[in-house]
């Protein structure tokens, strides 16, 4: 009998309530620290109950996530509508935190995390889009600001935000003889 493990992938969500299933009130999604002009909705979802409706003028929607750990990979996925005013609607606009609560720019990430490329999301027509990208925490990183935003007149749903730790174990292959 012989038991073989090696490359295992323990990931962890690292955003609070990504999901946007729980609200504290109408206008307040349960661990968001940064809500402005954003709403529980229940018609426009792309999974669950609820998504949050987010109504533009360079508003945002953030959270910063402790416990990030410099070297290690992270994945953010985004799910959003945009109901399109301009194309220039709605992006992300994240950025690496240090111990100080300081801001970093990173060149190696900084465009992955704000627009993308520092430009906007694609509406594509107005249907449920994602966006994914995979970084990896820069030197002095210790915690991330995970920020959406929306401007002008537009309107967007966001639902399933994640912050992903990519952590990886490897095992040596061991033999059990009986």
């Amino acid at each position: 009998l012989a038991f073989c493990f090696s490359n295992l992938s323990f990931g962890q969500e690292m955003l609070l309530n990504g999901n946007l299933e729980n609200w504290d009130t109408d206008t307040a999604p349960t661990s968001w620290t940064k809500v402005e002009n954003t709403s529980k909705e229940l018609t426009e979802v792309y999974t669950g109950s609820f998504s949050a409706k987010h109504v533009g003028g360079t508003k945002d929607l953030g959270q910063t996530i402790p416990g990030v750990i410099a070297g290690n990979s992270y994945t953010i996925t985004i799910w959003y509508k945009v109901v399109e005013n301009d194309g220039t609607d709605s992006r992300i606009w994240s950025y690496w935190k240090d111990a100080s609560n300081s801001t970093m720019t990173d060149a190696a990430t900084d465009g992955a995390l704000r627009g993308p490329d520092n430009g906007y999301l694609d509406n594509n027509g107005g249907v449920w889009s994602k966006y994914e990208a995979t970084v990896t925490a820069p030197a002095g990183a210790t915690q991330f600001y995970f920020e959406l935003r929306t401007y002008k007149n537009a309107i967007t749903y966001w639902d399933d935000l994640s912050f992903m730790s990519n952590a990886t174990a490897s095992l040596v292959n061991n033999t059990i003889e009986g």
